[in-house]
């Protein structure tokens, strides 16, 4: 059994909704179970929709619901499936819900959090519904499996988290027995439901995540995520046009890339696939013959030395420097400084200390005055904005010595901030200035790319 999940720019039309329907009967005796997003823009619209209604712009918000509805119904109807009266049936359900939610927020004015998610949801229940009449309407026995009936989570709306004991039971109860037939079963993305009944969503990454969840569940031969690109890549194509599809990466490479801002995966979505050692493939809906990336612990036989595997950045990172010389040697100063940052609850990525100084990055500002504030009652604080993030990965790294001298002897032009190594031993991260992102990642993309790449490990150029 395999698990294929679809984002929204691998189902955004007509056209690309064929494509990946061949896909999958191309896949159907290995029962694939699929897992799809939203279709194109629509989550956007929907987003419009809530602000507009709690304007008090009632007209408006109404308009946005039956445009919402009728992108829908016309993309059913170029796909054939006008006939299909479950299809019809799903979207009066549907257009029902729009109003019911939208009359809620114009009467109170706000959007509710728990009215959000369920809002939210919409979409994904659309596109997994067409999805499923157009592989009946093609001969391939489809049905719904509808995810907020198998993932149970917590009440944390708009980044809920599942609930593993709760959730298997009901993927073992309700989706393996489909799974385990010919029948292909088709789920939404980023959607659960809390233990109250109400519709949650998983945030950022919630469809990656929603398919390495199932997929670990039914222990799945594989997760198949497919996207717009290639694989994962050796840089970021928009800033660096020679980049390189990868053919291979470990879990651990994979997680770092994610975290420190690789676009294709989300660094929660690979969790389940880690922890149960499901391999997850990486592929282009545009091109479904081409290999992709593959992410697992098997290493390929006869590779060669390759320091780096991929270069990737964040940015808006805003550094805190924090220093006092009253704290010399003062015995919980870090903790001091770290439980302020738990208590605003602002994650931080990089950290460099000092007897008497820390610096710290972060990506999330939301807080950052009230911390500033705090942190003023014991120390100095530096803020310097508009930063960002270069982090280079690679397992070989931890069998380097002098890759460290290389990279900033060739960076000896650029202002460096931070530097951090060592936390993980397969990945070098560093500070600079956000106007600094493209000629500092071509540069060292150029350092340890140009030359002598292995064909088994990277695949050609785009």
């Amino acid at each position: 059994m395999i698990i294929m999940k679809f984002g929204g720019t691998s189902i955004q039309d007509t056209t690309a909704i064929k494509r990946i329907s061949e896909t999958i009967l191309q896949r159907k005796s290995e029962h694939p179970a699929v897992v799809v997003s939203a279709i194109g823009n629509s989550t956007d619209s929907l987003e419009e929709m809530s602000a507009v209604a709690a304007q008090k712009d009632r007209r408006q918000a109404y308009a946005l619901a039956i445009q919402f509805i009728s992108f829908h119904k016309k993309l059913a109807h170029a796909l054939g499936c006008d006939d299909d009266s479950g299809l019809q049936a799903v979207f009066t359900s549907v257009e029902n819900d729009l109003r019911r939610i939208v009359d809620n927020i114009l009467q109170s004015g706000h959007v509710a959090r728990h009215i959000r998610d369920e809002l939210s949801s919409l979409g994904e229940y659309c596109s997994a519904h067409i999805i499923t009449a157009y592989l009946n309407s093609i001969g391939c026995d489809s049905r719904v499996v509808d995810a907020r009936e198998i993932i149970v989570t917590d009440s944390q709306f708009g980044n809920a988290h599942p609930l593993v004991e709760e959730s298997s039971i009901k993927i073992k109860q309700i989706l393996k027995p489909v799974a385990e037939k010919d029948t292909i079963a088709v789920m939404q993305g980023f959607i659960g439901r809390d233990t109250f009944g109400r519709t949650t969503t998983l945030g950022r990454g919630g469809s990656d995540y929603s398919a390495t969840f199932i997929g670990a569940i039914l222990k799945a031969d594989r997760v198949e995520i497919w996207s717009d690109v290639d694989g994962v890549l050796t840089a970021d194509p928009s800033i660096v046009p020679k980049a390189r599809r990868i053919r291979y990466m470990s879990f651990q490479e994979a997680a770092e890339l994610a975290y420190f801002g690789a676009k294709v995966l989300h660094p929660s979505s690979l969790l389940p696939a880690i922890e149960h050692g499901i391999p997850v493939r990486v592929l282009n809906s545009n091109r479904p013959d081409y290999a992709g990336t593959e992410i697992s612990d098997q290493k390929p036989k006869g590779q060669q030395h390759c320091v780096f595997k991929s270069i990737a950045y964040k940015e808006g990172i805003t550094v805190i420097k924090v220093s006092s010389t009253r704290m010399l040697m003062a015995y919980g100063f870090i903790a001091s400084i770290f439980e302020i940052f738990e208590r605003y609850q602002t994650p931080v990525d990089l950290i460099s200390t000092s007897e008497v100084s820390v610096s710290i990055t972060i990506d999330d500002t939301s807080r950052l005055s009230e911390i500033r504030r705090e942190l003023l009652r014991f120390a100095q604080v530096e803020v310097l904005q508009k930063k960002a993030i270069v982090c280079l990965v690679g397992e070989a790294l931890k069998r380097e010595t002098a890759v460290t001298g290389s990279i900033f002897s060739e960076l000896s032009d650029f202002v460096v901030y931070q530097i951090s190594h060592g936390a993980s031993d397969i990945n070098i991260s560093f500070v600079i200035d956000e106007e600094n992102i493209s000629p500092v990642v071509n540069t060292l993309h150029t350092l340890f790319f140009k030359n002598g790449a292995d064909e088994r490990l990277f695949g050609s150029e785009l």
